[in-house]
């Protein structure tokens, strides 16, 4: 694992990247050499998000629709690193450096380009949980899940800033934990890097103080709410939306019946949790949902 260094761009003919945030409020393109390989840095934030990064220079990024400004903005430390996301859909963009070794003052989340295929990525990890005050994770403050699994335990987790918080009760998440916890590849969890573990609704609780910090992306269905934190952008749960009146009358019964599994479970992005050591999780590749109607179109 390498620590931070000054960044050695990729040489070679530039080939121009299409990207956006899921919504599509945010739409760029970039001219670089071919990305053969991404950055993954161990940080609290980059671990959170899941960034695969990439650093162009600034000159070579042309905003289609949208603005850099537009974005939300999340800093923290010593804030030389402005992270920022879509308020719409909560996807993590791009990330503005400043007094950053030299290559580092503009990034790009590859996760973001269109038809990204992370999982065919080659990594190089970095070591950026090294530098600064070690993180001190926030405290869950709010309520516990009233059920309780048997040989079960409480796992707690955070956003970054500590204004959302989760508390899930399930058997211990290490390497005996055999229920499913599994990556997708479609067009949201492609672009959000989550991690999901399926807990029935009853086992989880995400809390906010101020209910407000808590925003939600809906899409597609309808009936599925992506939880993220509205000032640092870290996304935290699947959260069932009850279906209205109107919807259910007009759904198609093939939308219809994912309901009951949708108010079942309460997903929960392992990223977020406290003490989890994602390398001795058993963590499989879904990509039935990149199959399945409604299907995502490049905007």
């Amino acid at each position: 694992m390498d620590d931070i260094a000054p960044y050695v761009p990729e040489s070679g003919p530039h080939k121009t990247y299409r990207g956006n945030c899921h919504c599509a409020a945010s739409v760029y393109e970039v001219s670089m050499p071919e990305v053969k390989e991404v950055e993954v840095c161990n940080c609290s934030i980059c671990a959170r998000k899941g960034y695969m990064m990439v650093w162009p220079s600034r000159e070579d990024f042309k905003v289609i629709k949208g603005s850099v400004d537009a974005l939300a903005g999340y800093t923290f430390g010593s804030g030389i690193v402005e992270h920022k996301f879509c308020k719409i859909c909560g996807i993590a963009v791009i990330g503005l450096g400043h007094g950053v070794p030299k290559g580092y003052e503009f990034g790009i989340n590859a996760r973001t380009f269109q038809d990204f295929e992370g999982w065919q990525m080659k990594q190089r990890a970095v070591n950026g949980k090294k530098l600064g005050k070690a993180y001190d994770p926030p405290v869950h403050k709010g309520p516990l899940p009233q059920v309780e699994i048997e040989g079960g335990v409480l796992t707690t987790g955070s956003c970054h800033c500590g204004r959302v918080t989760v508390a899930v009760h399930s058997k211990p998440l290490d390497e005996t934990y055999d229920s499913q916890i599994a990556e997708c590849n479609c067009s949201i969890c492609e672009r959000g890097a989550y991690i999901w573990m399926y807990p029935k609704t009853e086992q989880v609780v995400l809390h906010a103080e101020n209910p407000e910090d808590i925003s939600s992306y809906n899409f597609g269905r309808g009936i599925i709410d992506k939880t993220f934190c509205r000032h640092c952008g870290v996304h935290m749960t699947n959260r069932y939306r009850p279906p209205t009146e109107e919807w259910l009358a007009n759904a198609s019964d093939f939308d219809k019946q994912w309901v009951p599994a949708a108010k079942a479970n309460h997903n929960v992005n392992v990223r977020v949790l406290h003490g989890v050591d994602l390398s001795k999780l058993n963590i499989t590749r879904s990509t039935m949902a990149k199959s399945l109607p409604p299907f995502y179109g490049n905007p």
